[in-house]
């Protein structure tokens, strides 16, 4: 397995069931070393009740058990999640059982008595596929994302031929549908010419008018559309980007229409880098702005600290009054907060009611007593949706060689201390 691999698989929680002690505790022990989260059941039943709550990543499941055995609750899940990997230990050769376990679609077997080393082999089987699975999902959602969200023109290519024209292309050019666009015998590559006013040609370029305008694109990204149904056209410039899908064989070639590109350009980071419910920095953008504040704390060694905060019962709070009278607290105590940060500190969504402060040119005390002093505002507060709420700190400070994860990660886990030691506190990294 290769070391991203094991990474992921490091990542992962997995749900092992088992109701043997024996079996349970040696192979427990085991998995907790390679896996990133281990979830435990005793029995069929537990097992699916653990997987509806905690959504693990890959099942491990023994067959003969008490109240529920592991195909029933196979059976249980797959009737939720089709492609879950799940593996089965099991002492059984009958054959009716391997044709039950065919039909729900069982992806590995181990034979007990378990071999760790065989089980491992397995399990990173079912990781390797889970993660080439992933892998083409991402990239399935960015097409997606590209096909049916950017308000550009935009364009699909593949092996020579226009696969994709989108709907603010579509509208440019006056035609309601692909199809009504198609049935035109309109060539597109006649409604676009050069800065020069040549129409664009695929003569002398491999790949016809798209190798063309490849190389425009990259070489002099300005090309002049026009629309088919003006007698006296007057070409407006579009600025194009063409980007290769070489696992799919395809191009995306974008028009952005050059008059207010840095409007569109602003709009669109906006709602990129911008948490949509409390108007602060989205994940993306704390990445993004962490990665710039640590690369300047390693290089000029400067302090920087992080907290993670996070809102305590608040899922019992969207329980009893409701999910908007949840996002009223959230953005109540985003006010909060930002009214008692400093200018250059950032405030960012990390993530439902987990938010992140970036604390640059600031140690663990300074920052500590920062989180404190937020901590007794939020606690003193009345919110009117709810009456009063508490939050859980967790604070870490930089250290040589620390990359992102690893910072936020400590900072978690002194979230994770904070939650754990009773709620509304303050708790610091543990350093090694």
């Amino acid at each position: 397995m290769t070391p991203p691999e094991l990474e992921f698989l490091k990542s992962l929680t997995v749900l092992y069931v088992e109701d043997d002690p024996d079996i349970h505790a040696r192979l427990d022990f085991f998995l907790k070393r390679h896996v990133g989260v281990l979830l435990v059941a005793h029995d069929g039943a537990e097992g699916a009740r653990v997987w509806e709550e905690r959504q693990p990543d890959i099942v491990i499941t023994d067959i003969l058990m008490p109240t529920m055995d592991g195909l029933a609750m196979t059976r249980q899940i797959r009737e939720r999640d089709e492609e879950i990997p799940i593996i089965v230990t099991t002492a059984y050769s009958d054959e009716e059982f391997f044709i039950r376990s065919i039909d729900l679609g069982i992806d590995r077997y181990v034979l007990k008595p378990t071999d760790p080393a065989t089980l491992h082999r397995a399990l990173t089987h079912c990781a390797r596929s889970l993660w080439r699975r992933r892998e083409k999902e991402t990239a399935d959602r960015y097409v997606r994302f590209v096909l049916d969200i950017q308000p550009s023109p935009l364009l699909v290519t593949g092996k020579g031929q226009l696969e994709y024209i989108n709907r603010a292309f579509l509208n440019y050019l006056g035609f309601p549908s692909r199809e009504d666009f198609l049935a035109s015998g309109i060539a597109l590559e006649s409604l676009m010419q050069t800065r020069t006013g040549l129409p664009l040609s695929g003569d002398g370029e491999a790949g016809g008018w798209i190798g063309s305008l490849l190389k425009a694109a990259r070489e002099d990204p300005i090309l002049f559309l026009r629309r088919p149904d003006q007698e006296d056209p007057l070409p407006i410039p579009f600025a194009i980007t063409g980007n290769a899908l070489p696992e799919l064989e395809k191009h995306i070639f974008s028009f952005a229409d050059v008059t207010h590109l840095e409007k569109e350009k602003q709009e669109l980071e906006e709602k990129a880098f911008t948490d949509a419910l409390t108007g602060i920095c989205n994940r993306a953008r704390l990445q993004v702005i962490l990665n710039t504040e640590l690369r300047r704390a390693h290089r000029h060694d400067l302090p920087l600290s992080v907290v993670m905060c996070d809102i305590d019962h608040f899922k019992k709070i969207n329980d009893v009054y409701g999910h908007q009278a949840g996002d009223d607290v959230l953005r109540q105590m985003v006010g909060i907060m930002r009214v008692n940060l400093r200018a250059e500190d950032l405030l960012a969504r990390w993530g439902g009611e987990e938010f992140m402060v970036v604390s640059p040119q600031s140690d663990l005390e300074s920052t500590r007593l920062l989180a404190e002093k937020l901590r007794a505002l939020v606690e003193k507060s009345h919110f009117p949706a709810v009456g009063q709420i508490t939050c859980s700190f967790g604070v870490a400070e930089r250290e040589p060689g620390d990359t992102i994860r690893i910072l936020t990660e400590r900072a978690d886990k002194a979230l994770y201390a904070a939650k754990t030691g009773g709620r509304n506190r303050v708790e610091l990294q543990t350093r090694a």
